[in-house]
């Protein structure tokens, strides 16, 4: 941005020389030097170099959009990062969905999922999702959906306090109040604890919950996330980085305190996908419902 004014000066030179009629003399060297700096106070006063910034954007249409695949339907819209995945794929679905990982309860209510193709991890056991529940339909289903659906809708996490019990999982980390564009929500990295083992790339997640302003529909994201320090599956023979923190069996919650301290200190491009990409993701989110 540093080249745009003297390239902009040039340009109008150019412009004054081209396209105006000749002159019956030439100017002389010293009123084109005051022409220049003319032009050089205009553009500076009216934007100076501190506040021209680049936008990192694309061209379409005519119009400027941001690095990324927007994806509409009749039911959501949101931008994809181009550094999140390609593109998504949605549908209407009464699958089990997470926090369930059995059909105990028979199928959840008709939902939509969006599904992403070419996702930045390809080596979790989840497949990266993001799905839409009526908000009535999905509290009737569990005493635990109720809960999760009650809370977000009476009550908005702010930054630094506790995270609800009807929201916390066993392991939590990274813990973020999020807005989209019509609600408001809260995520966090998370992985389901089914034994004492390492917390894993294969296994941790970007966890997403959140309602609609009118309280209508529930909105859950489940995205797969790494961290170069941690291990890739929970194979015993599969090795820990060099900065990582070895499994500890004999001392399990220390264990835990120490993966989570690290992670808590890990700045958002030193995962993949950044941190701060899939919450620009959830923040573009506009749902319509159905």
């Amino acid at each position: 941005m540093k080249k745009a004014i003297p390239w902009l000066i040039f340009a109008l030179i150019a412009t004054m020389a081209c396209g105006l009629s000749a002159p019956a003399t030439q100017p002389s060297q010293t009123n084109l030097e005051t022409a220049v700096a003319e032009t050089v106070q205009a553009l500076t006063a009216t934007a100076p170099l501190s506040a021209v910034t680049e936008i990192p954007a694309t061209e379409a249409d005519g119009q400027l959009t941001p690095d990324g695949t927007p994806l509409q339907t009749a039911e959501i819209s949101f931008l994809i990062p181009n550094s999140v995945a390609n593109d998504a794929t949605s549908s209407m679905t009464t699958e089990v969905e997470y926090p369930y990982v059995n059909p105990s309860l028979g199928d959840m209510p008709q939902h939509l999922s969006i599904k992403f193709n070419l996702y930045a991890v390809s080596n979790s056991v989840y497949t990266p999702r993001i799905m839409i529940f009526r908000a009535d339909e999905y509290s009737q289903y569990s005493e635990m959906t109720a809960s999760t659906v009650k809370v977000l809708q009476t009550t908005q996490y702010i930054d630094g306090q506790p995270l609800p019990d009807e929201l916390d999982t066993n392991f939590t980390v990274q813990i973020h109040a999020l807005d989209f564009q019509n609600g408001h929500g809260v995520r966090y990295l998370t992985q389901v604890m089914q034994n004492f083992g390492p917390i894993t790339n294969d296994a941790l997640f970007y966890y997403y919950q959140g309602v609609t302003s009118d309280n209508k529909y529930f909105v859950q994201a489940i995205l797969p996330i790494n961290a170069a320090f941690l291990p890739a599956d929970g194979n015993i023979d599969t090795p820990v980085p060099a900065d990582g923190v070895p499994f500890n069996m004999d001392d399990f919650p220390g264990y835990l305190d120490a993966v989570a301290q690290k992670l808590n200190s890990t700045e958002t491009y030193n995962f993949n996908p950044f941190l701060d990409a899939l919450d620009e993701m959830i923040a573009s989110m506009q749902v319509t419902g159905f």
